[in-house]
């Protein structure tokens, strides 16, 4: 099975270095930038399981790609639409894709574009970042992918077994999922909780749960994402609201969220992917959710990174 990964962040760049590096046939279709980085560099990824450093095949555009039978979306959510006319060339060339985007909006831009059966569902678990160098830097146990079709016809089905069975053999984790849009809602709404707080107190989860003040408003913040999911069909178990809470408590002190790293970097935020998107939902089943807009304000002026706040700036 013939792989391109589109985007070779913390994300791509891991699960697709771990593809290549167990011999499979992976193509990294990257922005320019990252082109030469990759070229001179290579991939270089430091984790919990290993060191490697890859000389992974490129592309910079989908048309110098041939066979593709799965695309891997790795970007960020922001930069979804620039990617949809790549996508298409691929779609054209009879690919699937397999996104891996952080929350549930992208799947209806996605199969709007594509179709439904064209476009499985996924998420993954996992603690990485990028740093200066370009380097993918993965902490922690976590690196899990899970995924499924949409889709319920033979083809669909039959393609998500194959494509099960391809990703084994990366070395990491991955799940073959019954309900993948439920997965995918557990995730979205633990998620937004967990980098809700930590890049609102700008803090990893630790001191977060231990403090009986800010325990407190995260449990309001959580109460109003699970609410606020259910009410959008989300098929959430009975104790949602514990499970979450109790899962950061047991989380180790140090983790942290994409959100949260991205604020200390000074770099664009997924903001109206997370918070944003729940509370579109809010306002759509005119639903209050007071924590969540209160984090949401705190953030927004870093919505677009240091560097166009630095520019905004005026001294008095």
């Amino acid at each position: 099975m013939n792989i391109v990964i589109l985007g070779a962040g913390a994300v791509g760049g891991y699960f697709g270095g771990r593809l290549a590096l167990a011999g499979l046939p992976v193509h990294f279709l990257v922005r320019p930038k990252r082109y030469e980085q990759l070229q001179q560099n290579g991939l270089e990824i430091s984790s919990s399981y290993g060191q490697w450093t890859i000389r992974p095949q490129l592309a910079a555009r989908a048309s110098d790609l041939t066979d593709v039978d799965v695309v891997v979306v790795g970007v960020k959510n922001y930069h979804l639409e620039a990617a949809l006319p790549e996508l298409m060339v691929l779609v054209e060339k009879g690919a699937r894709i397999l996104p891996l985007l952080n929350g549930m909006d992208h799947l209806t831009t996605l199969t709007d574009a594509f179709g439904r059966e064209r476009v499985l569902g996924g998420t993954c678990y996992i603690e990485a970042t990028l740093d200066a160098e370009g380097r993918v830097l993965q902490t922690g146990p976590l690196q899990d992918i899970v995924f499924g079709p949409r889709a319920s016809d033979e083809s669909s089905v039959s393609f998500a077994k194959d494509l099960h069975s391809v990703l084994q053999q990366g070395n990491f984790r991955v799940t073959l999922s019954e309900d993948i849009e439920t997965d995918m809602w557990q995730k979205f709404t633990f998620l937004t909780a967990m980098s809700a707080i930590t890049a609102g107190v700008h803090s990893p989860i630790g001191p977060i749960v231990e403090d009986e003040v800010t325990r407190a408003f995260l449990c309001g913040v959580i109460a109003e994402i699970v609410q606020i999911a259910r009410a959008d069909g989300a098929k959430l178990p009975d104790n949602a609201e514990s499970y979450i809470l109790e899962r950061m408590q047991r989380a180790p002190a140090n983790m942290t969220s994409s959100l949260h790293r991205d604020l200390e970097k000074g770099l664009e935020l997924e903001l109206d992917s997370l918070q944003g998107a729940f509370l579109r939902r809010a306002a759509f089943h005119q639903m209050a959710a007071p924590h969540l807009t209160a984090i949401y304000a705190l953030l927004h002026p870093h919505i677009y990174g240091r560097v166009l706040s630095a520019e905004m700036e005026v001294t008095v």
